[in-house]
């Protein structure tokens, strides 16, 4: 679970790659292990609990990350259903493309995972009201 970071938590937890990312995640976090391999220590439910109350610390996050990826070895399921939420490569997100054809006829704008986003200004063009 080598893509699982303290970086990519913070991110996460920041809503910075979408706040469904970080609901999912925290989701299957809280579900009950599916074996009895996992005891209580290794379920990552207090470092999550901690790192919710500062998701900007690093070592909160570096925590939750050690736990998780601990949880992941003892538990093949929850390790293929985090493995699922969290298609990241070097920090970045993989999990979708983008194209854009037929020639240029304007501005294009391509995004994922940004939140509100405005363009053009109050009256110009573009603007929503």
């Amino acid at each position: 679970m080598e893509q699982l970071t303290a970086e990519v938590l913070m991110v996460l937890a920041r809503g910075a790659a979408g706040q469904g990312a970080w609901q999912s995640l925290v989701e299957q976090v809280r579900r009950r292990p599916a074996g009895d391999g996992v005891g209580p220590d290794a379920t990552g439910l207090p470092e999550l609990a901690a790192f919710e109350t500062a998701p900007g610390d690093p070592v909160l996050a570096q925590r939750l990350a050690d736990a998780l990826r601990v949880r992941a070895e003892r538990d093949p399921e929850f390790a293929r259903r985090l493995a699922g939420l969290l298609p990241v490569r070097d920090g970045v997100r993989v999990d979708g493309t983008n194209t854009i054809s037929g020639g240029q006829q304007g501005t294009a704008v391509q995004a994922q995972y940004i939140g509100t986003l405005h363009i053009g200004g109050p009256g110009g063009r573009g603007a929503a009201g």
